[in-house]
């Protein structure tokens, strides 16, 4: 945390300092380190999911709710933190975008991460934790984001 706020107090005196190439060069290395951790959390997911079976234990209301309290707790939580910046901002943030926010949202690689790091003996629910962090990061993965790509007409590369 301390790295991260040293950044960002720091950074409109470096990018004055630093000339055009280093900023580019900066900008895209930041951009090539997120996408390799971002490659290697999924790579993990993946080998989780088919290797360890052992750590799984499928309980199908509890997987369905969780999905539609992450769904609904979501919408409400954009909503809210959108009116909430809508009342300062000189461009508000429209519907659309919004929406887009809410239903695109995050992957939930920290939330399997998490799941990934209980203690079966402390956490007696952890088998169930890990499997439903897997079905929430799939579920949001492959269904949230192939019908957003294909109702905003979006390309992959925004």
């Amino acid at each position: 945390m301390r790295i991260v706020t040293c950044a960002m107090v720091m950074r409109p005196y470096v990018e004055r300092n630093i000339s055009s190439k280093s900023h580019t060069t900066i900008k895209y290395s930041m951009k090539m380190m997120s996408s390799i951790s971002e490659t290697i959390i999924f790579i993990l997911l993946g080998i989780s999911t088919l290797a360890e079976s052992s750590r799984h234990q499928w309980n199908t209301s509890f997987v369905f709710f969780t999905i539609l309290f992450t769904f609904i707790y979501r919408f409400l939580g954009v909503a809210w933190q959108c009116f909430l910046v809508n009342r300062y901002r000189l461009i508000r943030i429209n519907s659309k975008e919004k929406f887009i926010m809410a239903y695109g949202g995050i992957r939930g690689a920290i939330a399997f991460s998490l799941a990934a790091l209980l203690c079966d003996n402390i956490v007696m629910g952890s088998k169930i934790f890990f499997t439903t962090s897997i079905v929430i990061v799939m579920f949001t993965m492959f269904i949230q984001v192939n019908t957003m790509l294909g109702s905003f007409a979006i390309s992959k590369s925004q």
